[in-house]
């Protein structure tokens, strides 16, 4: 009976070329039916097992359940850990405690041959549609819980998907398994107890095949999302400029296809708006005035317009402008920015106007300067509007002076050639 519920994991482990897996480790009843299925079907191969308890210190019975899945996994010769992780209590618990929980298991999935199971079910399944449906949320969301994805350095498996709560339950007490029981369980303060305790009751009672028909429509739902994530991989590309949105080719596009590209485009850098969030981006963003420069924020990030072009910046601290920082040879030097070292071994170079001093400063644009190739000085901020450098981006710009005329604009251009430039200084960004 066993192999009909490793089916799907064998199949993952076959085509993936996993060499190690990682179970996150609760010791509740699906759990404990995952750590049976792992070390039953581990006897046959050559595949490593490793079993992980994150203690989140929410119940005083933490530490009991982390000695239970520990003599678990020693009576089956499983490898064992157990992770702490810190909690606001003040903050959405379930919520925090799943990023936690994932934070501290994914520094176990090293490499592309390691997955990370955890035993979602088909009635975790079903809360998370109900949950998602509570949330006003589109397709991706509606799609529910992935049975494989990329986590950390390899993957994120769920090979009990299938299997509703009460087969597992059949299943564990066939094996003579033990398990424990989460008193917080029973606490239909959170939602997804709620649902579990008093609201699935009663759907199932009303209707038997609900259940069914409910994952029925998520697998189809999974099937269009990754036609339309498929689809909108290649294009994305397409209107992008760089890391840059470029406003004019996503324009070409039908609305609908917009807002998808948008997404998709905030998606790179884990960003997942609200609707009333997308609404502003194409009414403030892309409705601003050429010459407007727009402002969005969406969790630690800015979202900009300049040029037609829609940029995603961290929300991070200016260096302070106009201060000069003395560069010595062989000197280090720390800023917001990065970090700065002047190469004794290159002082000969051109870069270098007379033997005084060099400084570094930002945000002082009044300077000359002359790049090379051009046939004329003109002010800093002159050139940096002909580059079209955003007017955010050249308040962090490193800028070398010397004899108060700009020698180099670090990345940018220097009054030799620019392999000079990172020649004569090392510049590691932060």
């Amino acid at each position: 009976m066993s192999s009909e519920y490793t089916a799907s994991l064998r199949q993952h482990i076959q085509q993936l070329g996993l060499n190690q897996l990682v179970l996150g480790l609760s010791g509740g009843l699906d759990s404990m039916v995952l750590l049976e299925l792992c070390h039953q079907l581990t006897q046959s191969c050559a595949i490593k097992l490793k079993a992980v308890y994150i203690h989140h210190g929410l119940s005083a019975n933490a530490d009991q359940w982390a000695d239970f899945c520990q003599q678990q996994c020693l009576t089956r010769h499983i490898a064992f850990e157990m992770q702490k992780v810190q909690l606001n209590p003040a903050a959405n618990i379930e919520a925090q405690a799943r990023a936690a929980r994932y934070s501290a298991l994914a520094a176990f999935v090293v490499s592309p041959q390691t997955a990370l199971l955890t035993a979602h079910h088909a009635d975790d399944q079903l809360e998370t549609l109900l949950l998602a449906l509570k949330r006003g949320a589109g397709p991706a969301g509606l799609s529910g819980i992935a049975a494989l994805q990329p986590f950390a350095s390899g993957w994120l498996l769920r090979p009990l998907l299938e299997f509703s709560r009460e087969q597992l339950e059949v299943f564990a007490q066939q094996q003579l398994l033990e398990w424990i029981e989460d008193e917080s369980n029973n606490d239909s303060r959170f939602d997804r107890n709620f649902l579990r305790l008093q609201v699935m009751p009663l759907l199932q009672q009303r209707w038997p095949a609900f259940r069914q028909n409910a994952l029925r429509s998520v697998s189809h739902i999974q099937q269009q999302q990754q036609f339309v994530e498929k689809q909108l991989q290649q294009l994305l590309p397409t209107v992008m400029h760089g890391a840059e949105l470029d406003l004019k080719l996503l324009i070409t596009q039908d609305l609908a296809t917009q807002k998808l590209l948008v997404r998709r485009w905030l998606a790179l850098k884990g960003l997942n708006p609200s609707a009333d969030w997308l609404e502003r981006f194409f009414s403030e963003l892309m409705g601003a005035k050429a010459d407007a420069q727009p402002l969005l924020e969406l969790d630690a990030y800015q979202i900009r317009r300049f040029a037609n072009k829609a940029y995603i910046t961290q929300v991070t601290e200016a260096p302070q402008a106009g201060v000069f920082l003395e560069l010595k040879p062989g000197q280090q030097l720390n800023t917001i920015t990065g970090q700065f070292l002047l190469n004794r071994e290159n002082m000969g170079t051109p870069l270098l106007i007379t033997n005084d001093p060099l400084y570094l400063v930002f945000g002082l644009f009044s300077l000359p300067f002359k790049p090379a190739g051009e046939r004329q000085s003109k002010e800093l901020k002159q050139w940096l509007k002909l580059w079209s450098i955003p007017p955010w981006q050249r308040l962090q710009l490193p800028v070398l002076v010397q004899n108060n005329q700009v020698v180099a604009v670090l990345g940018v251009a220097s009054n030799a050639s620019q392999e000079q430039a990172t020649a004569f200084i090392d510049w590691q960004k932060s």
